[in-house]
């Protein structure tokens, strides 16, 4: 059996790492493609937001370069997320794609979900070896998340403009070609050590830009059209509240846990919504912009895609937490035809808009029906 599964974001790191450590042949989807995302979007109902059309498209790379089984991480819930894994299959089905289908539900996910929906493809590795590999892969998680975190530190304070791209640059070109986990810590150390090496200017004190939004877009810098760089290369420190290690934690680590921590996004979205679920992640994007609208944030950033049903939810909210927090909101929508020109030049209105009230130290005023 040879696998295929989507990409979101940087997951494909830990991923590839843990099926190399146990001898799964794998058919890894270009990265970073946009002849895959034109697939999905020739494939997919019109209406259908960005991350399906995305993991569609990658599905069909990957079957096109001669996988026979699909992987892919569902949920439940409101969101039509909980319906995609039956939509993605009768889709590639309808085109005449013959595949085994590996549809692991996320929303709870436990050690032997893992393993019982892997079994076919785990090649008889024994529970300890797959124990083993799936902690790795998590551990791997989170590494490679926090060296995105500093990457995002240091691209806003370097004096040579481009040095942390080209170190990042390096880290995905080795991550690529890495095998098993092994190798791939040897190259989040190495991006790490090249991080710490660029030269920063200590004096500056760039606006800081809080993300919030859908998961899959936050995740996913092909997607988002690179949002987080393109911000830091304007200057800004950006705080990204909706990383796949943090879901991870939500939603694997906090599993395992007998007695559950309270979640703060929730908590404080309670404030606006008086629910504790609104479909996808809608409810931690009220929940993140609360916090960071007291958090010292400049500026908050909703990035979400087109027809979203959950983000457009939130969005109603956004305004009322600029207007009571005095915090500028701005919301981004995606899709695969999204304009990039148009996207940079809102991204550098915004970012001149925090400089310049950061400077005259006035407070922004906008009430509701403004934002609307």
């Amino acid at each position: 059996m040879k696998l295929t599964f989507p990409h979101m974001g940087n997951t494909y790191i830990s991923l590839k790492a843990f099926l190399d450590d146990l001898g799964i042949d794998y058919c890894l989807p270009p990265v970073n493609s946009r002849a895959s995302l034109e697939l999905g979007m020739a494939n997919s109902p019109e209406f259908m937001c960005l991350p399906f059309k995305k993991v569609l498209g990658d599905l069909i790379q990957g079957l096109n370069e001669g996988a026979d089984t699909v992987f892919f991480g569902s949920s439940r819930g409101q969101c039509r997320f909980s319906q995609y894994g039956d939509l993605l299959e009768d889709i590639l089905l309808s085109m005449g794609y013959r595949f085994n289908y590996i549809n692991l539900n996320f929303g709870n996910i436990t050690y032997g979900d893992v393993r019982e929906k892997l079994g076919p493809v785990l090649n008889g590795a024994g529970k300890a070896r797959v124990f083993s590999a799936v902690s790795k892969a998590v551990s791997t998680m989170f590494e490679v998340d926090s060296l995105y975190a500093h990457a995002r530190r240091v691209r806003c304070r370097e004096v040579c403009r481009g040095e942390t791209d080209r170190a990042m640059f390096i880290f995905e070109r080795k991550a690529k070609a890495a095998h098993g986990f092994r190798q791939t810590r040897s190259a989040v150390r190495s991006a790490e050590n090249a991080l710490s090496k660029i030269r920063t200017d200590s004096r500056l004190h760039p606006v800081k830009i809080g993300l919030v939004g859908e998961i899959f877009i936050l995740s996913d810098p092909f997607t988002n059209l690179e949002t987080e760089k393109k911000l830091g290369s304007m200057g800004a420190m950006v705080f990204n509240s909706m990383s796949t290690s943090e879901w991870m934690k939500k939603h694997f680590v906090r599993a395992l846990l007998p007695i559950k921590p309270e979640n703060r996004a929730v908590k404080a979205a309670q404030k606006y919504m008086h629910t504790d679920y609104i479909g996808g992640h809608g409810i931690y994007t009220i929940g993140n912009a609360e916090l960071m609208s007291h958090g010292k944030m400049d500026g908050i950033i909703q990035l979400c895609p087109f027809t979203c049903m959950p983000e457009i939810t939130a969005k109603s909210v956004l305004g009322e937490i600029q207007y009571r927090n005095e915090t500028p909101i701005m919301t981004l929508i995606l899709d695969g035809t999204t304009a990039e020109a148009g996207y940079v030049t809102r991204l550098e209105a915004f970012v001149d808009m925090l400089k310049m009230k950061r400077e005259s130290q006035q407070p922004f005023r906008h009430t509701p029906k403004a934002a609307l």
